[in-house]
């Protein structure tokens, strides 16, 4: 017969591990950060309980136009992996997400991994709680102008205004096209391996769980892009030489589109996707609404005023206006205006090094005049100017002279 005190032991080992969460509860702590503010967390070694958690805040900053790539980031600084993280908007739900994992039962593929900086919404309260055995320090850091952000505005807004002309480019559809195959080849191999199941639903099977293993391991690869680029470079540039030749070879085969449709339906695609990096440009959802407004109206705004331009150019070539003719006042005038700003013009390649003047003068019966003009003296001589007044003169006398003769013909 079981005595009550070895009843009494068994409870106390059954119910330890929630008597020890329920410590842990009652010491998690909530810290409200200041920017460029490091806090350090050092565990009690002597303690008989679990880790508890600890939850990380921001406030949030003011939405100004000033602010339009603001981001806000968490950096932990540890030298070991022993910690466990927990997002959420507030302390409750940071600490609901931890008793949550707390559960037996609790299992998430996609649940978040272990970053050493965590990017939070700057224009809202947002939490990280941290749970580990080991010390570590919190920051956060606040950056006003993030230049990837106005990258990602700039490259948006490139692709959205060029979208027709890079549907219509082969190169840009080879380009494209290697990437894509880069990216997605590991899920072509499910795809193909799929039809060579002979059970239908055991293809499904197949192509479920292909395809959430695929989303799964591009998740992990995103978030170890650095380290395998690194420790796997070798390795890492055969497989996008050798996917990129395949995928090439591929494109090649099939040839560009031709399809009218079908370049339509890149540009849009292309469109959408330029869309998509201005709105998420900035944290600030109400400015990236406006940004997406602006550029779409400028964009259907600019086929009109450029087929207005192209209909007002058809009109003036089919109805040209009609040229009025110069007076004889006009065309003197005109004449004077011109010749003293090709006069100018002379004058002033004439003192540039690239005239060679050693050499132009070397060519001239004159030199003394040449050097006199360039200094400002008038191009024609005295004489010369009374001698084309004179000849100007007998000429308007003949005109008139004929003009005479065809108003009075009988005569």
């Amino acid at each position: 017969m079981v005595s009550t005190r070895s009843v009494l032991c068994l409870l106390v080992i059954g119910l330890w591990p929630s008597l020890a969460v329920g410590q842990e509860t009652k010491k998690n702590k909530v810290n409200f950060l200041q920017p460029d503010r490091t806090v350090r967390y050092t565990p009690d070694e002597w303690s008989i309980y679990r880790p508890g958690l600890v939850v990380y805040c921001h406030h949030g900053q003011e939405e100004t136009p000033l602010n339009a790539f603001l981001t806000v980031t968490l950096k932990l600084d540890c030298d070991h992996e022993d910690f466990n993280q927990y997002p959420g908007n507030t302390p409750t739900e940071v600490e609901k997400h931890w008793q949550d994992d707390q559960s037996l039962f609790s299992f998430n593929l996609f649940a978040s991994k272990k970053r050493r900086l965590v990017e939070l919404d700057p224009f809202n309260q947002s939490c990280l709680g941290i749970v580990s055995s080991g010390s570590y320090e919190m920051t956060l850091l606040l950056n006003r102008f993030d230049v990837w952000r106005v990258g990602m505005l700039l490259f948006g807004t490139l692709i959205f205004f060029t979208a027709h002309a890079l549907s219509q480019n082969s190169l840009f559809y080879y380009f494209g096209g290697i990437v894509l195959g880069v990216a997605s080849s590991a899920l072509i191999i499910v795809y193909f391996f799929s039809k060579l199941l002979p059970y239908r639903p055991l293809m499904y099977g197949v192509m479920l769980g292909g395809w959430t293993l695929g989303i799964c391991g591009l998740q992990m690869l995103y978030e170890n892009m650095r380290v395998i680029f690194v420790v796997y470079r070798h390795y890492v540039f055969w497989y996008m030489l050798v996917v990129g030749s395949i995928t090439f070879l591929i494109c090649y085969r099939m040839g560009p589109p031709r399809n009218p449709r079908s370049k339509q339906v890149i540009q849009w695609a292309l469109q959408l996707m330029a869309l998509a990096l201005m709105f998420f440009s900035t944290y600030q959802r109400t400015l990236g609404a406006c940004i997406v407004t602006v550029a779409t109206t400028g964009y259907f705004l600019s086929v009109p005023i450029a087929l207005g331009r192209w209909l007002l150019n058809k009109y003036y070539r089919l109805f040209p206006a009609k040229r009025r003719l110069l007076t004889l006042e006009e065309f003197e005038q005109q004449g004077i205006v011109e010749t003293a700003k090709a006069l100018d013009q002379l004058r002033e390649y004439c003192r540039s090094p690239d005239c060679k003047q050693w050499k132009t003068i070397l060519k001239l019966q004159e030199p003394v005049r040449f050097a006199s003009f360039i200094e400002g003296s008038n191009h024609l001589l005295d004489e010369e100017i009374s001698e084309y007044e004179a000849r100007s003169s007998c000429e308007d006398v003949s005109i008139s002279e004929d003009e005479l003769d065809e108003t009075n013909p009988s005569t």
